[in-house]
């Protein structure tokens, strides 16, 4: 209901007209080290040094949100984030083409409307409890997304079957695997995505909850 609202549709509009008509990479993440942001983007340069045939033909939007800036390692891990973004694009961007688009601050309502374009959706942490990131962008999809997803989410128990499962220490995996879920079809993406989907809406709050008490009784 959220990502219906008019100010959604107005970024989607805005990121739209941004990237044109090329495909769309998408991680949206918290800038915390168990995020591991850093490899992600290592992947990214990787694939568009291995694969120069998506060049001006795909672009990685990035956001990446402020977190415990009180803590000097999450400052310099935003800064290590930055670092790398702003090499990629001089290495690789061109007049008429930047390959990535960074964003630091906060804005739910764009991150809802990138969920709903993106190609290929990116989660790689080195640990989480579940991840609903790997949840939510296939729910909001409109054209089916393609799901890469650290093998030590906690989502991934869920959603292996349907994603392209990497190491999230493996960064070269990392870019094969992206370059995979560029090429994949796309009408296979709209099947995975939709399983996708239906696994990430299958147990709602309520009944995590119920499940939760049953099993402390």
């Amino acid at each position: 209901a959220r990502a219906a609202e008019p100010d959604v549709a107005a970024r989607a509009a805005a990121l739209r007209e941004q990237v044109g008509d090329r495909r769309l990479i998408v991680r949206i993440d918290r800038t915390e080290l168990s995020k591991n942001i850093v490899r992600g983007l290592a992947a990214y340069r990787e694939l568009l040094a291995k694969h120069p045939e998506w060049h001006g033909r795909v672009v990685h939007v990035a956001f990446a949100y402020p977190s415990r800036h009180d803590l000097p390692e999450y400052r310099e891990y935003t800064a290590a984030v930055q670092r790398i973004a702003s090499e990629i694009s001089d290495e690789f961007g061109n007049g008429t083409w930047d390959p990535l688009i960074l964003q630091v601050n906060d804005d739910y309502p764009r991150s809802l409307a990138a969920y709903g374009m993106a190609d290929v959706l990116l989660v790689n942490p080195i640990r989480d409890g579940m991840n609903l990131v790997a949840k939510e962008g296939p729910a909001l999809s409109r054209n089916g997304c393609a799901l890469v997803l650290s093998d030590q989410a906690g989502a991934a128990d869920e959603m292996s079957d349907d994603a392209i499962m990497v190491n999230p220490f493996d960064v070269s995996q990392t870019a094969e695997a992206l370059h995979q879920a560029l090429l994949m079809p796309a009408d296979e993406r709209a099947e995975r995505c939709k399983r996708l989907a239906a696994a990430a809406t299958a147990l709602p709050p309520q009944r995590w909850l119920a499940d939760q008490l049953d099993a402390l009784g």
